[in-house]
């Protein structure tokens, strides 16, 4: 079994904006008190409006998330993913994250930015997240050596984490289908990073590693639709953890998103027109799509010749291609009229959006109750630091593990409370205690070999069977969590209009109905005609939903779930 945090997010307000604030817990220094600051521009019946969430825990002695998973309203309208071009973008997040980097006190910021896209949900066509191995026969792997989830092996322009169903979700959530999965890649401390954030049908069931979470939670279809968000592959009995350069996660940590209510995608291609330069002309699925890498894409470039026809400044404006909103056509004002990300000056309709994808929608006038279940991480000594970055879990330590020295005079990440040698004169300092290949901030028993080449043993590498943040070895009871799980559940009401009876959105066809089959039905819809112009089939209200909370989780999972599968391993 390894450890694995699953963190979703979900959540609508009212009105313009109101902050939502988690109880802190009843434990003297273990506190958990996140704060969420949710704006909804538009609570106007079955409309469109945009959404922004501010999440953060603010404090830099409170406990990070353990989990967390939200539950959207069965009226309100989302729509399935099988009825958005795949890799249509559907959201965005920045955060501040605080790291431990090499065995260095937890106080280093790193700035991270995702850009989500609509993802498939088909299963038929996986991939893995294994490294690239050479096949039989061949000289060089193909793609650019990196995960295989961060690959785009077949050339479509979309890695494959995307176009692809990721082999290891049904491990960690259990052979359940969501009908919408968002995904992004970025870059954290040079590693890529996948996260991902999927949508359940009501009453949904899952299989998740852990009992404790399992059991409480709600699992009342009445609740709506529950929401889950992964990040890389945390979880996933499969895996072999690997030391690495992130050795801690912990407060304070912020995060900012804006999340779209609807996208223009003139051609339906699965690039939006903000970044298809030739926003009429749909590029093929397959095969090089700049073959002179100019920023001007193939079927629409006078001159794609890979030799002679690079020109960065197709039309001469002075904009470059890529940032250009004619790239044929000389446009220096770059004026967009109806701001569907096509200049007017080669628009077909300079006063009509080209391409609009609604990506959910608003409930019929009503009430609605938004239930977030979360849980906060373990202390097992209640020393203020939970144990994911505790290195003496079961003895309160001597210092602050965010601050340089302190309660370490040998600088090893070792407190001295459990340091068999703190002494930096006489040879104390030894940042992998027990030699197993984890430093010591990064092993989750410091003291006791449980490193790679222990791997085969059942308490080998990390291993941590009750998911408690204390590798087997070294845990007083290994099969009982050690520490108090901080459960909180917080609840919000949003009034849709002016109230009323409430209902389901009756003009949006394509959301998914409650025990509806989550299966994507047909082909990909990036070969299907989109809503036509003006059609009010959408709302931002849905997407901040779905993708803000994927968004907002994001942040959660950096900063506290990705602990465990950078540093507290299985």
């Amino acid at each position: 079994m390894r450890a694995k945090q699953l963190l979703a997010w979900g959540a609508v307000v009212g009105i313009a904006s109101f902050l939502l604030v988690l109880a802190g817990t009843d434990k003297a220094n273990a506190d958990f008190k996140p704060t969420i600051k949710l704006t909804l521009t538009n609570t106007e019946p079955e409309t469109i409006g945009d959404s922004k969430l501010d999440f953060g825990i603010q404090d830099k002695k409170d406990v990070n998330f353990g989990g967390a998973v939200a539950f959207i309203p069965p009226d309100f309208g989302i729509v399935r993913g099988d009825k958005i071009p795949i890799g249509e973008p559907v959201g965005e997040l920045d955060a501040l994250a605080t790291l431990g980097l090499i065995n260095s006190p937890c106080n280093q910021s790193l700035a991270v930015h995702f850009d989500f896209v609509n993802a498939t949900t088909d299963k038929s066509s996986t991939v893995s997240f294994k490294d690239l191995e050479l096949e039989a026969g061949q000289t060089s792997a193909k793609g650019f050596g990196t995960k295989d989830f961060a690959e785009d092996k077949d050339g479509n322009g979309l890695l494959d984490a995307i176009d692809h169903w990721p082999e290891f979700i049904d491990r960690v959530t259990g052979p359940v289908q969501p009908f919408r999965r968002s995904a992004g890649v970025a870059t954290v401390a040079g590693i890529p990073v996948l996260l991902q954030f999927l949508v359940y049908n009501p009453g949904t069931t899952f299989d998740l590693p852990g009992e404790d979470l399992e059991k409480l939670l709600p699992k009342d279809p009445k609740l709506g639709f529950p929401t889950i968000v992964l990040l890389q592959d945390v979880g996933d009995p499969d895996i072999e953890p690997e030391p690495g350069p992130i050795t801690d996660f912990c407060a304070p940590l912020t995060s900012s998103n804006v999340t779209f209510g609807k996208v223009y995608d003139a051609d339906h291609d699965g690039t939006d027109n903000k970044h298809d330069t030739c926003p009429y002309d749909a590029h093929p699925v397959m095969g090089t799509h700049d073959a002179d890498f100019d920023f001007l894409d193939s079927q629409c470039d006078p001159d794609d010749n890979a030799d002679t026809g690079k020109n960065e400044d197709q039309d001469g404006d002075g904009t470059d291609n890529f940032a250009d909103n004619c790239p044929l056509v000389a446009n220096g004002d770059q004026k967009d009229t109806d701001k569907d990300d096509i200049g007017d000056a080669c628009d077909k309709n300079p006063t009509t959006p080209d391409g609009e994808i609604n990506l959910g929608m608003n409930p019929q006038a009503g009430k609605d109750t938004f239930t977030i279940f979360t849980v906060g991480q373990r202390d097992a000594d209640n020393d203020g630091i939970m144990n994911t970055m505790d290195t003496c879990p079961y003895v309160p330590n001597k210092g602050d593990s965010t601050l340089l020295n302190s309660g370490d005079a040998d600088s090893d990440g070792l407190d001295a409370a459990c340091d068999p040698n703190d002494d930096p004169i006489n040879r104390g300092a030894n940042t992998d205690q027990d030699a197993d290949g984890y430093l010591n901030r990064q092993d989750n028993c410091p003291l006791v070999p449980n490193g790679q080449e222990s791997k085969d043993q059942p308490t080998g590498n990390q291993n941590d069977e009750d998911f408690d943040g204390i590798g087997d070895v070294c845990d007083t009871a290994p099969q009982t969590p050690d520490g108090e799980l901080l459960v909180k559940t917080l609840t919000a009401d949003i009034t849709i209009g002016a109230g009323g009876a409430g209902g389901r959105p009756t003009n949006c066809p394509d959301c998914q109905v409650p025990g509806d089959d989550p299966a994507p039905k047909g082909d990909t819809v990036s070969t299907q005609p989109g809503p036509t112009n003006g059609d009010n089939g959408g709302s931002d209200t849905t997407t901040f939903i779905i993708i803000g909370g994927a968004i907002a989780a994001a942040v959660v999972v950096i900063g506290g779930g990705a602990t465990l599968l950078l540093r507290r391993g299985r």
